[in-house]
């Protein structure tokens, strides 16, 4: 089943791909679904994701209710995912969501929706040139973080919840990051109390992450600047009772 593939190949050249559909009726031969089938596996098999979707949606365009129907949907969902076109993706997550709700597969479609809304907040050019992407809009992020969740209380022995709880920290972590470097923004500016809520935030939400120690100490920089000893103390003794046994 294609919908276990991980390929390990990813193409330079996706930063120039074509965005619009790639079927064409008289590029793909008029022969029997499974024959379009296996050339559509070979393809994503070599990380031909361009051939693929082309027969894919041959496919689907000329069997919508075949045998294949189901693999050819959930295939799809992978090749445009990999071709990074999140709109489509999002589309046909939605049609497969629509049409089968109570697939066997519905687990695995769960987790593509969080995978690509991860992806909506990445750009090819930023991922490739390896920049960080903690400080963009957190939008997708927190729909991943509830698409996750979605799976994990829904299924919960799914094959895809250990990767997805993986995902989850990684998010958080990203989160953190970014409500840190905010704060050390407004600490920079001298706004204190706006530098204090955004390190409350870690406090509250993201305290599990490598950013909490940072956020106590920065907290308490900020409570000493704006000259309020006794919640610096208070920030202090949070500190050390965290980190006692560092």
């Amino acid at each position: 089943m294609f919908k276990f593939f991980v390929p390990v190949v990813c193409a330079l050249t996706l930063f120039t791909s074509a965005c619009s559909s790639n079927y064409n009726a008289d590029e793909v031969p008029d022969v029997a679904p499974e024959s379009l089938y296996e050339v559509a596996q070979s393809a994503m098999a070599s990380g031909d994701y361009t051939l693929a979707r082309r027969y894919l949606e041959a496919i689907d365009s000329r069997y919508p209710f075949g045998e294949l129907s189901e693999q050819v949907q959930l295939d799809l969902i992978y090749v445009y995912y990999k071709s990074r076109e999140p709109e489509l993706t999002s589309a046909q997550i939605s049609r497969f969501q629509r049409l089968s709700p109570t697939s066997p597969n519905a687990d695995y479609v769960l987790f593509m929706k969080g995978l690509n809304q991860i992806q909506m907040r990445s750009d090819l050019i930023q991922d490739f040139l390896g920049l960080n992407r903690s400080q963009k809009d957190p939008t997708h992020y927190y729909e991943a973080i509830q698409t996750f969740k979605e799976l994990m209380e829904t299924y919960p022995d799914s094959l895809y919840i250990s990767d997805a709880y993986q995902r989850v920290i990684y998010i958080r972590e990203q989160l953190a990051e970014r409500e840190y470097a905010i704060a050390n923004f407004y600490f920079s500016k001298e706004a204190y109390v706006s530098a204090i809520r955004h390190c409350q935030n870690i406090l509250y939400s993201y305290r599990s992450t490598s950013y909490l120690d940072k956020a106590l100490n920065l907290m308490e920089e900020s409570y000493n600047a704006l000259g309020l000893p006794v919640p610096a103390e208070h920030t202090q003794e949070v500190f050390n009772a965290s980190f006692a046994n560092r």
